[in-house]
């Protein structure tokens, strides 16, 4: 074969192998792009129950917020803002920085740090405090039964029990280990049972009061009643129905879930949260849904019911 037939050839192999390994290398990232952003919830004409009815904002980007007894405690910033359920302020005092989660019990708000926790009245007078029960703890998310109080922390990889005074009782470990990438630690009760966020595992699990596991849901995946991406879900909630509510990051929904961890349905998807790679903190009371994200609060009303 002549020299320059010889080019020819070789030319058109190098060609060919390149052809094939472009198909191989576009093939490849175009099913990890499908399986990491697919939300069949959106694939198809996504037909939200719910309707934006109203939102009002604060000065600061909010960082945690509760809802309890037709209020919202709001922290943002270093300021609790105590707020009517329609945004209206009440009242609004300083608290330190960093402060990771709210919560409101007998009339006291609990404020979370990641190495302690303060107790104030609703007039923001600091009534008490205490330590974690370690130094090197990193707290991130807590909840209450009648006489408890459940820390999660992503520093040990557990949970912490106390008394709503402040003693600790007992760690609490998962049987599968929690794997806490970030902050990503949510907890909540409802009737008695602890759900807490496995987010490294994409699950939900749920213990007694005592610290028994009794069992988990959810798992990796894009689809619906699965969570994708890291560390998910971000936030957990209930409704006063007992439905367990998910907010998840890096592509925000909002789902829902029966008790026992069968998927019901997606509520918010990320075009109607607003966008954005992070999670929306959710609260729930009758047929509303009240979603923090920046400095803003916005309320979602289930369709054809009345409005507040």
């Amino acid at each position: 074969m002549k020299k320059g037939q010889q080019i020819v050839v070789n030319l058109i192999i190098f060609l060919l192998i390149g052809g094939f390994i472009w198909h191989i290398a576009t093939s490849i990232n175009r099913n990890e792009v499908l399986y990491a952003d697919r939300d069949p919830a959106t694939e198809e004409v996504f037909v939200s129950p719910y309707e934006q009815i109203a939102s009002f904002e604060v000065p600061d980007e909010i960082s945690r917020f509760e809802l309890d007894d037709d209020k919202l405690y709001i922290i943002a910033g270093a300021t609790v803002y105590i707020c009517q359920a329609d945004g209206k302020e009440i009242h609004r005092f300083p608290i330190s920085p960093e402060a990771r989660d709210i919560a409101v019990k007998n009339r006291q708000i609990y404020i979370l740090y990641p190495t302690y926790i303060e107790v104030f009245s609703e007039d923001g007078t600091q009534v008490y405090g205490w330590k974690a029960c370690s130094e090197l703890s990193d707290y991130c998310s807590f909840t209450f039964t009648d006489e408890h109080v459940f820390v999660t922390d992503a520093a040990n990889k557990n949970i912490c029990k106390y008394t709503l005074e402040g003693s600790f009782v007992r760690f609490i470990h998962s049987p599968r280990n929690f794997i806490i990438p970030s902050y990503a630690f949510a907890i909540e009760n409802r009737n008695d049972t602890i759900y807490c966020v496995n987010s490294g595992r994409h699950q939900v699990e749920m213990y007694t009061p005592e610290g028994s596991y009794m069992g988990s849901f959810g798992g990796p995946g894009g689809q619906s009643g699965f969570f994708a991406g890291c560390c998910n879900p971000a936030y957990i909630a209930f409704s006063p129905e007992g439905e367990l509510i998910t907010s998840e990051k890096r592509n925000p929904r909002i789902s829902s879930f029966e008790r026992s961890g069968n998927f019901k349905e997606v509520y918010l998807t990320a075009r109607m949260l607003g966008g954005g790679n992070k999670a929306y903190e959710v609260k729930a009371k009758e047929n509303l849904l009240y979603i923090a994200g920046k400095n803003k609060i916005t309320i979602y009303r289930i369709k054809n019911t009345v409005s507040l």
